[in-house]
């Protein structure tokens, strides 16, 4: 991979990461967010439909404009939005008004991740796209490594609000990383025209193969998130782990090990075929789906053995599907599409979320119930995964 690929894959992926420990922090919140407004857990899967919601419903305005403009202009755009939504998270002074902050930082946060995904399908070839996915997903690892253990310290010595005051600081800096190191991409205005909303979905969508690939999107997503936004939860109530030690450890255990493996894993798909590597994670992922819900373990050497399994082998799935998802659409449409991706990722995620908040429910002593159907749950949809991926065909043009 050249020098520049390699730059400006790095400045993407901490775009990515502000954004998901932006998404990711509020989880491992929850126990704190009930101690101080005694939330439930359906209140707390509102809280993450409200971004998701946002995200969907700004996908949905972007999707017949994203491809008529500079895609650096377009980021740093969003990008703003983003940072400041950010900003009102940590100004909020109660659950009603974190869910209205969510909900603004979802409509700018939510496409910034089609537009990243944009700019790798410009910059970087076909068979290079799976390396440079798993780089991307760094982002994701340096957030479970660095992000979220270091808000949940944050959080526990200050403020419940403090990890989103800092993380909005930040994000400036990655903002003026946008304009001083991101070059223009404009080569896709060559064969952009204006068109309505419905005439771009209507494209979209008149292709059988990227129906496939928005149906694979909508699987992919709740197969990982029915599990994780309860897991502190479950870790420290029905386990009885500490909130401040040991919940951040496995989040940087997690982390580091998917620092090394997401890049490892993308290159691995490029070799030797990205349905052989999926399938092989999926079967994998068995193992976390299972265990995890049902675990009566003191012992924090299992605890970090299953909570790292399911962030390197279901975590990894993501890049295989990204990278494959990303293949499938031309340039000229590739950032339409993406936005489409994007609300679908966007509200299968906030969906997932929301169904766990009805499935699992709340014993006095503040124990989870029902945590195994959401793994079980995360298996069926998992399973579907590798039924429709290898009905999503790569594009020539790419």
């Amino acid at each position: 991979m050249l020098r520049k690929e390699i730059i400006l894959l790095l400045l993407l992926a901490f775009v990515q990461f502000t954004g998901i420990v932006d998404f990711m922090i509020l989880m491992p919140l929850k126990p704190k967010l009930t101690d101080i407004w005694g939330i439930t857990p359906k209140q707390f899967g509102f809280a993450v439909f409200a971004f998701g919601l946002g995200a969907f419903l700004s996908s949905l305005f972007f999707v017949n404009k994203v491809d008529n403009y500079d895609r650096k202009k377009v980021l740093a755009f969003v990008y703003g939005g983003f940072t400041l939504g950010t900003f009102f998270c940590g100004w909020a002074n109660s659950f009603e008004t974190l869910v209205l902050a969510r909900f603004l930082t979802g409509i700018f946060g939510g496409i910034s991740g089609s537009v990243i995904q944009s700019i790798v399908g410009d910059a970087i070839p076909n068979e290079r796209r799976g390396q440079a996915m798993g780089i991307l997903m760094m982002g994701f690892a340096l957030a479970s490594v660095l992000g979220v253990p270091g808000g949940l310290y944050l959080a526990g010595h200050f403020n419940w609000y403090t990890p989103f005051l800092f993380l909005g600081g930040l994000c400036l800096i990655v903002f003026f990383g946008i304009f001083f190191i991101i070059p223009s991409f404009t080569a896709h205005l060559t064969t952009a025209k204006k068109q309505s909303f419905i005439t771009v979905i209507s494209t979209i969508l008149s292709d059988k193969n990227r129906r496939w690939a928005l149906l694979l999107t909508l699987l992919t997503m709740p197969s990982h998130f029915f599990i994780i936004p309860f897991l502190t939860d479950f870790f420290t109530k029905n386990l009885g782990f500490d909130y401040a030690s040991t919940v951040p450890f496995v989040y940087v255990v997690g982390g580091l090990l998917t620092v090394v493996t997401s890049p490892l894993i993308g290159k691995l798909s490029d070799r030797v075929g990205r349905f052989k590597v999926l399938a092989i994670l999926s079967v994998l992922t068995v193992i976390p789906m299972l265990v995890i819900p049902n675990l009566t373990t003191h012992s924090k050497l299992i605890l970090l053995a299953a909570s790292s399994s399911l962030f390197i082998f279901s975590g990894s799935r993501m890049i295989i599907v990204m990278a494959h998802v990303t293949s499938t659409v031309e340039p000229k449409l590739r950032g339409a599409f993406l936005i489409i991706n994007s609300a679908v990722q966007q509200f299968a995620t906030a969906i997932a979320s929301l169904i766990g908040g009805f499935v699992v429910w709340v014993l006095p002593d503040g124990k989870l119930m029902n945590y195994p159907y959401l793994g079980l749950l995360a298996l069926l949809f998992g399973g579907c995964v590798i039924i429709v991926f290898k009905m999503v065909k790569v594009n020539s043009s790419n």
